[in-house]
């Protein structure tokens, strides 16, 4: 397994922010720069990723990201070198920080719209209590929109809710009023047919992404 060290993502320099808190350096803080390490594909699948993150962003290149790593020596796909676990995206004057979620939800909900266009597997705050402080994605599995996937379930019943206004539970339970709320949301975007087409998901994590993104410039 080739590993590629990577120190920057889009231009914007990699930082680990889990150093003990008394350092100063700890999580929630922009940390200090390191080097992880994945295979070069996952790399690459980054690099196009965080670049479109950037493009879509109102708030235009971010300064730092704050990650927890890449490759470990570990089963799973961290082991593969196939995966990443974002904490934090600093800007000038707008930041993420993954477990303050609760209190801005919607540009938490706008970047994992965007990261979930590159990766099939994404965790994050609602999928269990491991984590609530970062998104863990990978390349595990396809893009695509799974009725049986509980954290592809439970995002878009966040983004139905917080970026679309439209209330539903959320529970990442494919159930009748998922069903029924997501029919309304789809035909609010313009999108026709379900969300098991491909090119149907992929439109309305754009959309999700555009207007999350408004949403948290304006707050």
């Amino acid at each position: 397994m080739a590993l590629k060290v990577f120190s920057s993502l889009a231009g914007v320099p990699l930082h680990y922010d889990r150093y003990p808190e008394e350092s100063g350096l700890g999580y929630g803080t922009r940390g200090k720069p390191f080097k992880p390490r994945a295979t070069y594909e996952m790399v690459q699948t980054l690099e196009e990723c965080f670049s479109a993150l950037f493009q879509i962003s109102p708030f235009g290149k971010a300064e730092v990201i704050t990650s927890a790593g890449a490759y470990v020596s570990k089963p799973g796909q961290h082991g593969k070198g196939q995966a990443f676990d974002l904490d934090g995206i600093f800007w000038e004057d707008k930041k993420l920080v993954a477990i303050e979620y609760p209190r801005n939800p919607h540009l938490y909900l706008a970047v994992e719209s965007v990261i979930r266009q590159y990766f099939g597997t994404v965790l994050g705050y609602n999928y269990n209590s491991a984590h609530k402080d970062h998104f863990h994605f990978d390349m595990g599995s396809a893009v695509r929109f799974e009725k049986m996937s509980k954290s592809r379930v439970e995002y878009l019943q966040a983004a139905m809710l917080y970026i679309h206004g439209f209330q539903v539970g959320i529970d990442g339970v494919w159930g009748p009023e998922t069903m029924e709320v997501s029919s309304s949301v789809l035909e609010s975007l313009g999108i026709k047919g379900g969300l098991s087409a491909k090119k149907n998901w992929l439109d309305f994590l754009e959309k999700s992404a555009v207007l999350g993104f408004s949403l948290a410039d304006g707050q």
